[in-house]
């Protein structure tokens, strides 16, 4: 049974990260709900999908991701995993405490 199937596409070097991103929620999901997942697949059950927050009371949007990652401040792997984290609808404000605003 095929539980997962996604697509990006864009900067390819970028775009094995996204899928890697959406492929390793897919399975953690899956998991979840019983599900197994292919010997050869396991390694997404372990991966680390934080991202770096955006801007204090912003969310991350194709924009300023492709912005960061042009001025070198976001690695492929985290541009990729932010592209995916947008497209998937899972971009949310990042709501900074006073003490972080400086």
């Amino acid at each position: 049974m095929l539980a997962c199937d996604v697509e990006f596409v864009g900067l390819p070097s970028v775009d094995k990260f996204a899928v890697e991103y959406a492929l390793s929620l897919c399975a953690k999901s899956s998991t979840k709900k019983g599900h197994t997942i292919d010997s050869d697949q396991q390694y997404l059950l372990t991966l680390d999908l934080k991202i770096p927050e955006a801007k204090c009371g912003e969310a991350w949007d194709h924009e300023s991701a492709k912005a960061q990652y042009r001025t070198g401040n976001l690695s492929k792997k985290e541009y990729g995993y932010i592209v995916a984290n947008i497209d998937l609808g899972l971009a949310v404000v990042n709501e900074c405490s006073p003490n972080n605003l400086l």
